[in-house]
């Protein structure tokens, strides 16, 4: 089990950034850094359908959710990474506003409505981005960056990411699978299991409940996450005027 420590060819809706290019992954970790609700999951799996990882990741998967990039190396000190040069390292990120509105929805249907819970999720969606976005540069150079709504719609982006991991042959496998991590999506649950693609997850915040619309409140309190969102990101006009009635 890993340990947590937490279609269409659409225009980009994020500037694109160089990528760096990956050696070889047959042996190593594979370690995914991203928030929680960042559709991290979708990401593995695809990636593992990819490539011979099976068997790898029931060993050597990471999953560091939800934490400071600074911290990454302190961590992961115990697996001596520089012994492994092979691995696979992905920092993922997600369109803010989505983002939110998936945290919104899921800690209003698990067992703790905390806002302080939403609020340490927002610290590390900023700090993820700083390094996602280069600046900070706390993570070793051998990693890759995976933009899940660009992941999710784009077949183009998908083959980039995956022509950037030697030995991988892209299919679309797993493309149109919900899986259980997490207990599926915030919204959805396992409904569209085996027809994924359906899903509206780029429209994520247009669908937050009436009763729970005063939680983006707490997004209003954090003015750098909206300045990374609109300093980095293609915001639409729409996206825009909904920022403007939460600021």
């Amino acid at each position: 089990m890993g340990l947590k420590v937490d279609l269409i060819n659409l225009p980009p809706i994020v500037a694109p950034i160089p990528q760096k290019t990956l050696i070889t992954h047959s042996l190593g970790y594979f370690i995914i850094i991203s928030s929680s609700r960042s559709g991290h999951n979708f990401v593995r799996e695809n990636i593992m359908s990819w490539t011979n990882l099976r068997e790898l990741v029931s060993r050597r998967y990471l999953n560091f959710e939800n934490q400071h990039p600074k911290d990454f190396n302190e961590r992961t000190e115990g697996i001596k990474l520089n012994e492994y040069p092979s691995s696979i390292l992905v920092i993922q990120t997600r369109d803010l506003l989505n983002w939110c509105a998936s945290i919104i929805k899921f800690i209003n249907t698990s067992d703790y409505k905390l806002d302080w819970r939403f609020d340490m999720k927002l610290k590390a969606w900023i700090e993820i981005n700083k390094e996602y976005y280069n600046e900070t540069n706390y993570l070793p150079d051998n990693f890759i960056r995976v933009l899940y709504d660009e992941f999710f719609r784009s077949r183009e982006y998908r083959q980039n990411i995956c022509r950037q991991i030697p030995d991988a042959r892209y299919d679309e496998k797993e493309l149109n699978k919900v899986t259980l991590n997490g207990g599926g999506s915030s919204f959805d649950k396992q409904s569209y299991d085996g027809r994924a693609s359906e899903m509206q997850v780029l429209e994520r915040y247009k669908q937050v409940p009436e009763d729970l619309q005063h939680w983006w409140g707490v997004l209003g309190d954090y003015p750098e996450a909206i300045e990374l969102y609109l300093k980095y990101y293609d915001v639409s006009d729409d996206k825009k005027r909904f920022i403007d009635n939460i600021k």
